[in-house]
């Protein structure tokens, strides 16, 4: 501490890492505003647009994403498009700066494209995201097992509803070379979760509830049994991360929050421990450390560490959880609550939360990283239109279940034919649908 110290006062604040999204359609830019609003300080994005395809592997798009992104303070990684029976797509987008690859139902998530993607992610240390076959038309549960043969991959929608082998896609939880992840939309399983996701599939997959065959397709991929059995497997440590699937079924703003008020309702009643420190820990790791672990990125963000970016969100304790106070970006102000800009003071009201100095100009990029694979960093040849520090995932192929922090390092979890039932090591799992939810009306009008 010196003459030269700059300080920023976080004084009865509570510090936490920077959450971590892994699953997000980045269809519209404002997504990055909504992220940054409720603690995200990176995004790891599905494709941008807007564009339909889950996946951009050609050069001349992400050049122009590349470009995009320099107006957030927000560390950026591409997933290319995995749903490919070739090699030669996948690596224009490895040459083009993906840091990993998405292999999804909508584009193919069967034996041959998911084989060689996961084969060519092992050649260069990429995760891949899988949104499984949710029709079972070329890979069962067992199937994509088999495919995986040991390979470790991100399951994405490992969940209620949200997509996937229907109905038993909870039994990839618990896996050992399986990374499960569920979204935001069912957390907690509410009391209308059924009816709103009815409707919201419909909209995604233009689907016309008219039709007898569309309306089969969606209810028998809305089953609250399933939702309920996925808030139990999240509060017994077998997923051990959540994300958004921002414009794809979830809500870019809303993943901290819910996360932790999946936490607030699933406390058993008669908990008489002295503190909550423990359930906070394990469901922050949800949110910051598991998912950048999953996907390579935990040697610069994910925890507050030496030698991290210094990617920091604090929070007053009244609304932890719910409204950050201020984002710190590499350290340097860069979303938080501001106040009336003509106040004599700067927290006068009205106070919103949006962009601080750090957040605009040409602070914004120079505070983020854009994350890519090895190859493209070290292929000698910039293909990229940024300012941005680029940054190498790694390790992506070494992690395990059993490297996620504060949470099971396998588990059986088993669903019965119709769905109805989800069972974990043996033991039936089930929930009420809540009515009422902290974090919510007090926080947000």
């Amino acid at each position: 501490m010196g003459t030269g110290t700059v300080v920023i006062n976080g004084e009865g604040l509570i510090a936490t890492a920077g959450a971590v999204d892994t699953h997000v359609h980045l269809l519209s830019p404002r997504v990055m505003e909504a992220a940054l609003a409720s603690g995200v300080t990176t995004v790891i994005g599905q494709e941008f647009g807007p564009f339909w395809g889950v996946g951009v592997n050609a050069a001349g798009p992400l050049r122009a994403a590349y470009a995009a992104f320099d107006a957030y303070p927000i560390n950026v990684g591409l997933l290319g498009r995995g749903s490919a029976s070739r090699r030669a797509p996948m690596i224009e987008g490895i040459e083009a700066g993906v840091c990993g690859f998405k292999v999804h139902e909508d584009t193919g998530a069967h034996l041959r494209s998911l084989d060689t993607c996961l084969t060519l992610a092992e050649e260069f240390d990429v995760q891949v995201a899988v949104h499984t076959d949710g029709l079972n038309e070329g890979l069962s549960v067992q199937d994509t097992l088999a495919v995986s043969d040991g390979r470790v991959f991100h399951a994405f929608h490992v969940e209620g509803c949200g997509g996937g082998h229907t109905p038993d896609v909870l039994r990839l939880a618990g896996v050992p070379h399986v990374i499960a992840s569920s979204t935001n939309p069912t957390l907690p399983f509410g009391r209308d979760a059924v009816a709103e996701h009815f409707a919201m599939i419909m909209n995604v997959h233009a689907l016309k509830a008219d039709l007898p065959g569309d309306a089969d397709i969606v209810r028998a991929r809305v089953r609250a049994a399933t939702m309920a059995g996925e808030n139990v497997l999240h509060d017994r440590g077998v997923i051990p991360i959540t994300s958004s699937d921002a414009q794809g079924m979830g809500r870019a703003g809303e993943t901290v929050r819910r996360t932790f008020q999946l936490a607030a309702v699933l406390k058993p009643v008669d908990d008489e421990a002295p503190h909550d420190n423990e359930r906070v820990l394990r469901y922050l790791a949800k949110l910051t450390v598991n998912p950048a672990l999953a996907h390579g990125l935990s040697h610069e963000v994910g925890s507050l560490l030496p030698g991290l970016m210094a990617d920091i969100v604090l929070w007053s304790p009244a609304s932890f959880g719910a409204k950050p106070y201020l984002v710190l970006k590499s350290g340097l102000p860069a979303w938080g609550t501001v106040g009336d800009p003509n106040a004599v003071v700067d927290n006068a009201e009205p106070r919103q939360i949006a962009a601080q100095f750090g957040g605009i100009g040409g602070a914004a990029v120079d505070l983020a990283v854009l994350f890519t694979n090895s190859a493209a960093v070290e292929s000698g040849e910039d293909v990229f239109p940024t300012r941005r520090r680029r940054v190498a995932v790694r390790g992506c192929r070494e992690v395990r279940l059993s490297s996620m922090v504060r949470h099971r390092a396998s588990a059986l979890v088993e669903v019965d034919p119709l769905g109805a039932v989800v069972r974990l090591d043996g033991e039936a799992l089930s929930m009420d649908p809540v009515d009422r939810v902290p974090l919510s009306r007090l926080y947000f009008l």
